[in-house]
């Protein structure tokens, strides 16, 4: 699918992965309209539209489907970037934090993709970008992986269940503190360009899941890798602006 005049919808424009993508799409010559709680903090283009939402409503993202249909006339591809990054916060009890992390990693996303597909007949393209988080326990990322996990096995299930009348893709990223926006950018452009199933962030990716397929012992020392630099960094009480995240909003 060439870009020239294709209308995307991208959801969290000013986030790391954002910045990095955005530039990509309206050099190509699509037509853009983001959704983002700052769009003050996107740079105007021709092409480009702004909406300022919360993503992890679904009421905004409801809005943001409307608007980006009555400003595009239709949308070919919908890119679903936004999420809540947490770490080293599992043990800590907070109900509207829980709320805050769950609406916008696991039930905004699941929303937006029904509303959709209830809006849209036939022919959308939808991106999510995943977390290569999702598939082992993980000390530290236990709160952010399970609401990822979440939105994963609805992915995967829903995929199947809607036949072949929409093309679903995921990116899936490394964690949080190892992902690169500007590398992450270029996977989710090659998605828009060629539809996957299923596109890893980094090649060392498919090895660590070959690994971990035919030496699955692997996973314990994998996990207690995780568990000493979790205990480490609680040490030094390292801030949430450490963790460079590649795609919260």
């Amino acid at each position: 699918m060439k870009l020239a005049s294709k209308k995307i919808v991208l959801s969290s424009g000013s986030s790391p992965l954002g910045k990095e993508l955005l530039p990509l799409l309206l050099a190509a010559g699509a037509l853009v309209v983001v959704g983002d709680s700052n769009p003050e903090e996107i740079p105007n283009h021709p092409n480009l539209q702004k909406y300022k939402i919360d993503p992890s409503k679904p009421d905004q993202m409801e809005r943001l489907i409307e608007s980006a249909i009555e400003t595009l006339d239709k949308i070919d591809v919908f890119i679903l970037n936004s999420e809540q990054i947490t770490y080293a916060e599992d043990e800590k009890e907070d109900w509207n934090k829980l709320k805050i992390l769950f609406h916008s990693n696991t039930l905004a996303p699941i929303y937006t993709v029904q509303r959709l597909t209830n809006l849209i007949s036939v022919g959308l393209h939808i991106i999510v970008v995943s977390s290569d988080l999702t598939k082992i326990p993980t000390p530290g990322f236990g709160l952010y992986g399970s609401s990822k996990s979440a939105l994963d096995y609805f992915w995967d299930s829903f995929r199947k269940q809607i036949g072949r009348e929409f093309r679903f893709s995921r990116v899936i990223a490394l964690e949080p503190k190892l992902s690169d926006p500007k590398r992450l950018a270029n996977r989710v452009l090659q998605s828009v360009l060629r539809p996957k199933k299923r596109r890893y962030e980094h090649f060392s990716q498919l090895g660590n899941r070959f690994l971990l397929k035919f030496l699955p012992f692997l996973r314990f020392f994998q996990t207690l890798a995780y568990a000493f630099r979790l205990k480490q960094e609680k040490k030094k009480k390292i801030s949430p602006n450490d963790l460079a995240p590649s795609t919260e909003t």
